[in-house]
């Protein structure tokens, strides 16, 4: 009778929680530098979304993944979708997925951002180069 009464008080509890925070996401990896203007790392495309891991062999171990996404206006992100398995820079910004405008995807420039890695942040890039 006990584990009853306690059930109810544990779901509130994380409910709560859950409501505090908004979304399911995590702070970003710790290889990860929020603070620069360019971002390093191996991408893959999905879609209007790149994912950026710090070693070539990420991408292969799946869900949870140590990514953050990212995404570049739409016509930069059309030009974009070969850079996969591939190490590239992003120039632009890391946002915080809260400030999208309340959807459930970050509209940047026509691209869409999912966030499929689920961090707290996102990077709006302006261009992509290969560096290998």
């Amino acid at each position: 009778m006990r584990l009853i009464a306690l059930a109810p008080a544990a779901l509130l509890l994380t409910l709560g929680a859950c409501a505090t925070t908004g979304d399911n996401v995590s702070p970003p990896p710790s290889w990860f530098n929020a603070s620069g203007p360019a971002f390093e790392g191996w991408a893959r495309v999905d879609g209007d979304e790149i994912r950026l891991y710090e070693t070539r062999h990420d991408p292969a171990r799946g869900f949870p993944s140590d990514c953050v996404s990212a995404a570049l206006p739409r016509p930069a992100q059309e030009t974009a979708r070969d850079v996969s398995g591939r190490k590239v820079r992003i120039t632009g910004r890391a946002v915080a997925w809260a400030d999208r405008d309340g959807g459930e995807t970050w509209n940047w420039q026509g691209s869409r951002v999912a966030n499929l890695c689920s961090r707290d942040i996102i990077i709006l890039g302006d261009r992509i180069e290969v560096l290998q």
